[in-house]
């Protein structure tokens, strides 16, 4: 299982109405709420719309009316993970150079966890004699593989249950989870407890403010509804961070792009309504040879810069960020 389905936890009564439709945000507790936009499961191509809801003190926006973590599994299935998986170990040293790179800024070696660490993509790259290994993933079938791939100790289960005695790591990681926590401030403030002083917190997400979110709306590849159930900016993650007792280190926006993936949902609507059939972006396709080279100009020519151009003027798709205790 990937690391998108970590730190879920049964929602109570009142967790329920904080996620949903509530008076008040659940990030900074602001009063001005409103609907933000309604959008379908545009992955899979399914039509039920489930509502986001936006404050306007903090710019946070969550799923009103999630489902239940135990309802959760359709949308959590074997094509999401097939995508999911390609992404994190297709040429695994470049793929996570960045991350190597950012962390070694701040540490040498020591102990570092990564929280939702699937099959042990990113641990791998991390492996030797600096680093003592840890993750959480919630399948244990993919956490005996994180185990055998890198040596890592590999607690399988809900993150906030992990049983790691305070100021266990010197670095905690955790990329593209965040969105997916129901209740994201009961998962920081474990990461807090869970890191020594001076220790750090490095984490991805997408951003809600950037301008692909802005052009393609409820297109808007980030969305990913509704396995996301928190959608921050900057500005809302400073603020729950902040709270939480988290000392900003660095905050700034990526070249990462949704662009083609966005406009594969727009295509397939617009297929859809002169009465053809589009097929769901979670299932595999062939694609012709003609058609591969067109995309690889587009994303040279086009893709790419743009989410450069994005990064540099704070407004990319993806928030990259580091923390510290």
């Amino acid at each position: 299982m990937s690391r998108s389905e970590l730190a879920v936890r049964s929602l109570t009564e009142e967790n329920q109405e904080i996620v949903g439709f509530a008076a008040r945000c659940p990030v900074c507790g602001g009063a001005r709420v409103s609907e933000f936009l309604s959008a379908p499961d545009r992955f899979h191509l399914r039509q039920q719309l489930y509502k986001l809801i936006r404050c306007s003190d903090c710019t946070c926006v969550w799923l009103a009316s999630p489902p239940k973590p135990e309802e959760m599994g359709p949308h959590y299935d074997e094509d999401y993970h097939r995508v999911i998986a390609a992404g994190g170990q297709t040429s695994a040293a470049r793929r996570w150079q960045r991350h190597r790179e950012l962390i070694a800024k701040y540490k040498s070696g020591g102990v570092i966890l990564d929280i939702g660490c699937s099959s042990g993509s990113f641990l791998g790259t991390m492996k030797g004699p600096s680093w003592k290994l840890h993750g959480i993933d919630m399948e244990a079938s993919t956490a005996a593989q994180a185990q055998s791939l890198t040596g890592a100790e590999v607690f399988v289960g809900d993150a906030v249950e992990a049983p790691f005695a305070p100021g266990s790591f010197d670095v905690v990681t955790s990329f593209d989870l965040l969105e997916h926590v129901y209740q994201p401030r009961e998962f920081l403030i474990k990461v807090f407890e869970w890191l020594k002083p001076g220790g750090i917190f490095y984490t991805v997400l997408p951003n809600i403010d950037s301008w692909e979110s802005r052009v393609f709306r409820s297109y808007w590849y980030g969305l990913e509804l509704p396995r996301h159930l928190f959608h921050f900016s900057p500005k809302s993650l400073r603020r729950l961070m902040t709270n939480v007792g988290f000392r900003e280190v660095s905050l700034k926006t990526s070249s990462t792009c949704y662009i083609e993936r966005s406009a594969g949902y727009v295509y397939s609507e617009v297929l859809e309504r002169l009465g053809g059939s589009p097929v769901a972006q979670a299932k595999p396709t062939h694609q012709k040879f003609a058609w591969r080279a067109v995309r690889k100009v587009l994303r040279t020519t086009v893709v790419s810069p743009s989410g450069r151009v994005a990064a540099l003027f704070g407004a990319g798709a993806s928030m990259e960020t580091v923390f510290t205790k």
